[in-house]
């Protein structure tokens, strides 16, 4: 351990040397308070033993500067004095002296307190470590916390990317869709795409769970409900699915039975509405497995509701699904949404509900340039209070062209 004595006068200095490094310290001296100051910057000292009255700077005040220094480590502080008023020791105290030590120095005395320093100092050295320790874990997992961040940055980046357009025409049909994920990465998803000539595939499903479990289940789930052009071929004439695509009710049903197999990769389930469009007459067929009903906003304001129906995706194996038809007329909307949008809560707990958010359609029913999605979002965070939602909010609204 390496000490240092201050003193301004030389025999203590020399005496109380001498005792230190017969008890097996690494020793330096100084005169006054400044030289002393000036040595600690030259190595690393752990112990000084301190003259009350000095020249320059009094030991008092070198207790105080020792205080303010930025030293790495603790260093215990012994002062040598002939006072012994209280005041005086509570001086000595709050200038952060650690210990007193009367003079002329006893050696038994001497020895007996820095026997109590060095077990302060191991402590504070066992400290010191640990404290190394935990920051630099700390750093470690900041580290590691930053880099999932980044990770998930670039993976909500990446299914948004997977997202069709918010506002694209596949006529005659017109796509507006709203998606606000409750973390970075969602385990809602939704799509729409041209099947053939005659018919326009989509769907919008939700995820169980949250976060990355659940966007790598939705991730393989959207890629599983895109069937590829070549199983999408019609009947010529006939408008209706060939062999290849067997229609929205048995093409989920097969791809859910493949999904439930005993060696499934993923235990999450999903909520889907999935369905067909036809081109030319406006007919739907939609099929829901588990999910919140679509709503039908008719051109003239009015909304109607498919109803509920079918198990949940991925939960049980050969489930049979049957289709709703509904008609589609100039001006009107097939909107999808996931149970985000109805189970927005309040700060009193009290849910959005379906009838706001029918209240919420009917409001912008007139606006035919993206109104819906826009005015159902700002609703949603005036009412939540919040611009960050605890679920997975998402919205498909189909539109057929007033023209059409």
């Amino acid at each position: 351990m390496n000490a240092l004595i201050i003193d301004d006068a030389a025999d203590t200095r020399l005496y109380v040397r001498a005792l230190l490094e017969a008890w097996g310290y690494n020793t330096v001296d100084a005169a006054d308070g400044l030289d002393g100051l000036e040595r600690m910057r030259e190595a690393s000292i752990e112990l000084v033993i301190c003259d009350w009255m000095m020249p320059r700077m009094s030991g008092l005040e070198f207790c105080k500067a020792v205080r303010a220094a930025p030293f790495p480590h603790y260093v215990y502080l012994i002062l040598l004095t002939s006072r012994s008023d209280k005041s005086d020791l509570l001086a000595g105290l709050s200038a952060g002296a650690d210990d007193f030590l009367s003079k002329p120095v006893d050696a038994k005395l001497l020895r007996a307190r820095l026997r109590v320093a060095e077990r302060i100092l191991t402590v504070q050295g066992l400290l010191a470590d640990q404290n190394r320790t935990l920051r630099e874990s700390r750093e470690r997992l900041q580290q590691a916390y930053d880099q999932i961040q980044r990770d998930l940055a670039s993976a909500a980046r990446v299914q948004r990317q997977m997202l069709p357009p918010p506002d694209q025409l596949v006529s005659p049909f017109r796509a507006e869709s709203l998606f606000l994920p409750a973390a970075q990465v969602s385990g809602d998803s939704f799509n729409y795409f041209q099947l053939n000539n005659e018919l326009i595939g989509f769907y919008l499903f939700d995820v169980s769970g949250h976060g990355v479990q659940a966007a790598l289940f939705s991730a393989r789930l959207s890629a599983s409900l895109l069937p590829t052009l070549a199983s999408a071929r019609t009947a010529a004439g006939t408008g209706a699915p060939a062999a290849g695509f067997p229609g929205p009710a048995l093409f989920l049903s097969e791809v859910n039975t493949r999904w439930v197999e005993p060696d499934a990769e993923f235990d999450n389930y999903a909520t889907i509405a999935y369905g067909t469009l036809d081109k030319q007459s406006g007919e739907a067929q939609i099929v829901l497995a588990g999910h919140p009903p679509p709503l039908i906003l008719r051109h003239d304001g009015k909304i109607e509701s498919l109803a509920a129906g079918g198990l949940p995706f991925g939960m049980f194996p050969d489930v049979d699904y049957e289709p709703q038809r509904v008609l589609l007329h100039p001006g009107d909307r097939l909107i999808l949404y996931s149970d985000g949008v109805t189970e927005c809560a309040n700060r009193q707990g009290e849910l959005f509900g379906i009838e706001r958010m029918q209240c919420a359609l009917a409001a912008s029913a007139g606006d035919h340039r993206s109104g819906l999605t826009r005015e159902l979002e700002a609703q949603l965070q005036q009412w939540g209070g919040t611009l960050d939602f605890e679920d997975d909010i998402s919205v498909l609204v189909l539109e057929r062209d007033s023209e059409s």
